[in-house]
């Protein structure tokens, strides 16, 4: 349960940092049609952590 409540924090601090913006694109959350999520930037797969500087506040991928 502690790891849950970390990580969530973690997430949150994530969403501080980029001030609601797409950490990408810039594009602030309040014009976008669908809400921007965190991701990590390494993919824990390739090593990646759960640390607050390997993740970001995106857009969802946009579909074709």
């Amino acid at each position: 349960m502690q790891n849950l409540v970390h990580y969530a924090a973690t997430r949150e601090l994530a969403r501080e940092r980029a001030e609601s913006r797409c950490e990408y694109c810039l594009l602030p959350q309040q014009y976008a049609e669908l809400t921007h999520h965190i991701e990590h930037i390494i993919a824990k797969q390739h090593g990646g952590s759960d640390e607050v500087d390997n993740l970001a506040l995106a857009m969802p991928p946009l579909q074709p």
